[in-house]
């Protein structure tokens, strides 16, 4: 497995909004996914209170949530968080297809930077690495990707 890029920018989330569309199904690994996401956040400087948090049903939900976020919420940058496992049916990719898509729409249409936090795995031990090990966990790449374009937006 290849060692994650880690995100050299101006790592301060000081005086940044955010907001974070989470999903709730696969409880154990999409919680794990917005509590790594969050602590890494309020890491960097982020005040709990420029975190806002959005939770949804599924991972499918969440284009739906994080454009709410970027339109209500003055958030600096979103980030969407969920796992998709791969089935016996070709559903999980429609899944990841469509999420994908939404948060881009996102982007381009409200100018709010939109990260893509979702774990697209094959099985449920490739989704545990990304969930809860510390060199591959999503939340945190996702946090750190949502400081470095929210910090790049502000000097546009």
């Amino acid at each position: 497995m290849l060692r994650a890029h880690k995100i050299k920018a101006n790592f301060s989330a000081r005086g940044l909004r955010f907001g974070i569309a989470g999903a709730c199904y696969n409880p154990e690994l999409a919680d794990a996914l917005v509590d790594s996401c969050a602590r890494t956040l309020r890491a960097a400087g982020a005040r709990s209170s420029d975190i806002r948090i959005l939770r949804v049903p599924g991972t499918f939900e969440v284009s739906a949530a994080a454009a709410w976020l970027a339109k209500s919420c003055r958030c600096d940058c979103v980030i969407g968080l969920g796992v998709v496992l791969q089935g016996e049916t070709n559903h999980a990719h429609h899944i990841g297809d469509a999420v994908a898509n939404g948060l881009t729409q996102i982007s381009l249409l409200t100018g709010v930077p939109t990260i893509f936090g979702i774990v697209t795995a094959n099985t449920l031990k490739q989704a545990r690495v990304r969930c809860f090990s510390a060199d591959y966990n999503r939340g945190r790449e996702a946090a750190e990707t949502a400081i470095a374009m929210a910090r790049l937006w502000k000097n546009l």
